[in-house]
């Protein structure tokens, strides 16, 4: 016996069809149900591997999309703010006593060390009041040595204690004498850039008045305001980034060094100081600064932009499921750095996510993953 060829009998049975069964249909005023039966017989005594073919033929026309998984990352808020800058010290030199000046020492922007001689007024009168307290003091304990090296009997306790009191009283004598001396010289009180004084030889100074600023350019304080809203997260130590707003490109980096204590009524600020290092003196006191604090944020999740749809409520992404099917996961934007988006979703690290070709998918819908 010859083998059975399913194809033939198939092959048969559709000619017979179709020459016959359209014929009984038809008659009867059915010509859809002649063309259904057609159908359905052909599918039925189809071969499997063209069943097989068929199923390939409608997975391959399954959507391609791209895959990605998201990742989990910490929101990092940015604080703007514009202040101004002030030398870490600076005071205006004055003089506690008046007189004429005898030198003047310094020119403006020069720097000075702490202790260095400024400006010098005559001082004559009370170098010679230092000399009479030296000898006064000088005279004093050499009486008091003297006593020590008689007997007890020779020299009273008396004449003892008043000796040693005039000793003392030399010592306090020739100390004020000192100090009055050293008034006279005005010095640096610390290392800094001096100001421009129009102060020369034979001026007289009076108490008080005014004799040049010096500043510690060494580091430089910004005070600035923040909003109320992030108030709390402002501490002592956070990093901040600072430029001038003449020379937008130069980026300072410094530190918070103190922040206030209280909310402003009005504004509903709050006052926060920066410093910056500024060894080499480039910057001045009094100039204005664009800083910025970036400020630790809750946790998210983050996607690419591309994988992000929209529609009327709201934005969303495609996740796929293990039956290659997807469904739909709501999302909202936190903020957005280059292609990275922060959303507040429920999305796991594990899940996988349409990447491209999301534009036209529907939920439940079988796509066709590629490579990622």
């Amino acid at each position: 016996m010859s083998d059975f060829c399913p194809q033939c009998v198939l092959l048969g049975l559709l000619i017979w069809g179709k020459l016959n069964l359209p014929k009984m249909l038809v008659t009867k005023g059915r010509p859809a149900l002649a063309f259904a039966a057609l159908a359905l017989l052909a599918t039925h005594f189809a071969p499997p591997a063209a069943l097989a073919q068929r199923a390939r033929d409608r997975t391959d026309l399954a959507p391609a999309v791209t895959l990605t998984k998201p990742t989990k990352s910490r929101v990092n808020e940015r604080v703007a703010a514009v202040g101004s800058a002030r030398a870490r010290q600076q005071i205006t030199l004055t003089t506690r006593v008046a007189g004429v000046i005898k030198d003047v020492s310094f020119v403006g922007g020069e720097i000075v060390e702490a202790g260095h001689p400024l400006v010098k007024l005559d001082s004559e009168p009370e170098a010679i009041a230092v000399e009479t307290a030296e000898a006064q003091r000088l005279q004093a304990a050499d009486t008091v040595e003297r006593y020590k090296q008689l007997n007890d009997g020779t020299v009273t306790r008396v004449a003892r204690a008043e000796a040693d009191t005039a000793l003392k009283v030399a010592d306090a004598a020739l100390r004020k004498s000192r100090d009055e001396l050293d008034r006279l010289t005005i010095k640096a009180p610390f290392r800094g850039i001096m100001g421009i004084s129009n102060l020369e030889a034979g001026d007289y100074l009076a108490i008080g008045n005014p004799i040049a600023t010096i500043d510690d350019r060494s580091t430089l304080l910004i005070e600035f305001t923040v909003p109320e809203a992030v108030a709390s997260s402002m501490k002592i130590g956070l990093p901040v980034r600072a430029n001038l707003i003449t020379r937008s490109g130069e980026v300072h980096n410094g530190t918070i060094e103190a922040v206030g204590t209280r909310i402003d009524p009005v504004t509903r600020t709050l006052v926060i100081r920066a410093e910056i290092p500024n060894e080499d003196y480039k910057l001045i006191p009094g100039s204005t600064f664009s800083v910025s604090i970036q400020l630790p944020g809750q946790e998210a999740a983050v996607v690419p932009a591309l994988a992000i749809q929209w529609d009327r409520q709201g934005a969303f992404v495609w996740r796929m499921k293990p039956d290659n099917t997807v469904e739909r996961v709501d999302i909202a934007i936190i903020s957005r750095t280059g292609d990275r988006v922060y959303v507040d979703a429920d999305l796991k690290e594990t899940d996988q996510i349409v990447h491209e070709g999301g534009g036209s998918l529907n939920p439940g819908q079988t796509v066709r993953p590629q490579n990622t």
